[in-house]
């Protein structure tokens, strides 16, 4: 097989990925909001969910773009980035991770909005102004990162194109590659008290290692699952049907502890009892309690 059509088949399976994540539920048609969600468009709808150090704002990213959300002034500002590589560049916003790692410092993945300029996948990817401006740490037009989780001084990214849970102990410049199970994981979390034990997602399933990916075990039955785990008491997953439920034993049992109005796709952490979780409209639900009482932090 040439290198030119392997490359177009590759962009086809993670195109399809970045779309295939199953259909959006919200409270009711009515009241959901297409304002910063694309719902024409197959899901994803959402990307990312994080806080900004620098401000406290949110970040979240949509298939319409990447978004700055006060929650205390209810505004919200796009984004607007551009990346470069080379003599080449492009707009950079829809299809987004993006993970904060400092003051207006972000590193994340995803595609370029105007093809033919860059590579499909960007790799793994860094800003250093809030995202106007982008730049390849590495790995581009080979990797399209899903999610990327910061732990025990090491970087974990789930690669679409490989099908491979990726761990880089220097930054993100050099990867040591596992596969991961069938299907195309939605999410995965690291255990913060054991780098080696990992829990991973597909549309159906949740998956154990407990030896840095390099085996898994299905443990769980379930559609849609997204997960966060702050302490080491503290693992939480929530499904596609809103119901939220809590690990005290770093999942070897389970507890219900609550509801959310909507499909569930972005967990973020700011404690072990409190958590933002954002729906498929870009509404932002909050916690302080443990996933028991959630309130509206943005409503789109």
């Amino acid at each position: 097989m040439s290198r030119g059509l392997l490359i177009l088949l590759l962009t086809a399976v993670a195109a399809a990925g970045c779309g295939s994540q199953g259909s959006a539920t919200a409270p009711s048609a009515s009241k959901r909001s297409d304002r910063l969600v694309d719902f024409s468009k197959k899901p994803p709808y959402v990307n990312t969910l994080d806080v900004d150090p620098r401000d406290g704002s949110l970040l979240l990213a949509t298939n319409r773009g990447f978004w700055r959300i006060d929650p205390e002034k209810d505004s919200v500002e796009r984004i607007r980035g551009t990346i470069a590589a080379g003599k080449q560049s492009s707009t950079v916003g829809t299809f987004l991770e993006v993970k904060a790692t400092g003051p207006g410092r972000y590193i994340g993945s995803g595609h370029p909005d105007q093809r033919g300029r860059l590579p499909s996948f960007l790799g793994l990817i860094a800003s250093d102004d809030a995202g106007r401006s982008w730049r390849v740490v590495s790995r581009l037009g080979d990797a399209d990162l899903h999610k990327i989780v910061l732990k025990h001084d090491r970087l974990y990214a789930f690669d679409a194109v490989l099908g491979a849970m990726l761990v880089s102990g220097d930054g993100g410049r050099t990867f040591v590659e596992q596969f991961t199970p069938r299907g195309l994981i939605i999410d995965f979390d690291v255990d913060p008290d054991d780098p080696k034990h990992i829990f991973a997602a597909n549309e159906t399933t949740l998956f154990r290692s407990e030896n840095g990916g390099k085996s898994w075990r299905a443990t769980v039955q379930g559609e849609g699952i997204r997960l966060e785990w702050p302490a080491a008491d503290a693992f939480y997953r929530a499904e596609k049907d809103g119901t939220v439920q809590r690990s005290r034993d770093g999942g070897g049992s389970w507890e219900g502890v609550g509801e959310v109005p909507g499909e569930p796709y972005k967990f973020k952490a700011t404690g072990p009892e409190q958590l933002f979780l954002a729906l498929s409209d870009g509404t932002v639900m909050q916690t302080k309690d443990g996933g028991r009482k959630w309130t509206e932090a943005f409503r789109p």
